[in-house]
């Protein structure tokens, strides 16, 4: 990037990057569930978990929601689309949050959390919209996809120091970027 470039398109060039890395890694490396309402295993919780360390909670929200909102529509899923968007989303959000101070350990739990998010968030979803025995027999597909990303993400955890430092993005949170501006006015 260029050096006199706003801070602000370099994280929104960034969020809509990861929302891409989230889509791909999420559609193209997927196992369907073996279960009546559907759905499918994939790997790319651990793209959500590298995009809010990356961008932090409001910026890896949006990106976590967009790639696997998206995913969700290009597989056939489209039943899925909206809490997929509200799921990845909290989970982008609180591990954004948590991942703000830097860390391996705090990488990590940040991530197990979100893991925790992503499988109540679905069980409670399926427990509404089909009953509680779907919501049970999709549990245990969504602990192995939780187990999975949280592992593959550790193991990239080295990179994504790496690609950190180098995005250089400041401040992660959009709100405080204006209140910035608006004293510079």
């Amino acid at each position: 990037m260029r050096k006199n470039q706003s801070p602000d398109i370099k994280i929104l060039t960034t969020t809509a990057l990861m929302a891409a890395v989230i889509f791909v890694v999420t559609f193209v490396v997927r196992i369907p569930m073996p279960i009546a309402a559907g759905g499918y295993l994939n790997i790319g919780d651990a793209a959500v978990y590298i995009a809010a360390s990356l961008l932090g909670g409001p910026w890896g929200m949006l990106a976590a929601a967009a790639g696997s909102a998206l995913a969700d529509l290009s597989a056939g899923y489209a039943i899925y689309i909206l809490p997929t968007a509200v799921v990845k989303g909290m989970m982008g959000l609180i591990c954004g949050r948590l991942m703000e101070r830097t860390g391996f350990a705090r990488f990590v739990v940040a991530s197990v959390i979100g893991g925790a998010v992503m499988t109540g968030g679905y069980a409670a979803f399926d427990a509404v919209l089909f009953n509680v025995n779907q919501a049970l027999a999709g549990a245990p597909f969504n602990m192995i996809q939780w187990g999975c990303g949280v592992a593959v993400a550790a193991a990239l955890y080295p990179a994504v120091g790496r690609i950190r430092k180098g995005l250089r993005i400041q401040n992660h949170n959009p709100s405080q970027n204006v209140q910035k501006n608006i004293r510079k006015t």
